[in-house]
């Protein structure tokens, strides 16, 4: 049996991430990254421990950054993860906040608006992502 692909938006443009940052990421704001094959964020549970998977493709929709990614069932958090999406206890993916970009302030707010990210070390699998529009679109339970 081969390892769970899953799928989803890890952020969705234009939303405030609720997560201390408030963030707001624009649409096109990972393309260099993505063209440049310099995106390789670890896979994690919660933002904590260990890499439960690794993510193997992004791109961008109109929603905003789509992740595909492929769990690790020989570790014991990345099979705990896949347990919990199988249940539909997991529904969301969350970017880190270690992320790395060129943004401007937003008015009014605490909030700034970034066009471009340089970086962006983890993305992970969540139970309540920051961003109410992250969330998982697909998961294989091991067959593809």
């Amino acid at each position: 049996m081969l390892a769970p692909l899953i799928a989803g938006h890890a952020i969705a443009w234009n939303i405030a991430a609720h997560d201390g940052e408030d963030d707001v990421i624009g649409a096109g704001s990972f393309a260099d990254l993505i063209a440049a094959g310099a995106f390789a964020p670890k896979m994690l549970f919660e933002h904590e421990g260990e890499v439960i998977g690794r993510w193997l493709h992004f791109s961008e929709d109109d929603i905003g950054l789509l992740a595909v990614g492929r769990l690790d069932l020989g570790s014991v958090c990345g099979r705990r993860a896949f347990e919990m999406v199988e249940a539909g206890e997991i529904t969301g993916l969350s970017r880190g906040a270690n992320m790395v970009c060129l943004a401007r302030p937003i008015p009014g707010t605490k909030s700034r608006f970034c066009k471009r990210v340089f970086h962006l070390g983890e993305i992970s699998l969540a139970r309540h992502p920051a961003n109410p529009l992250a969330k998982l679109l697909h998961f294989t339970a091991g067959t593809a």
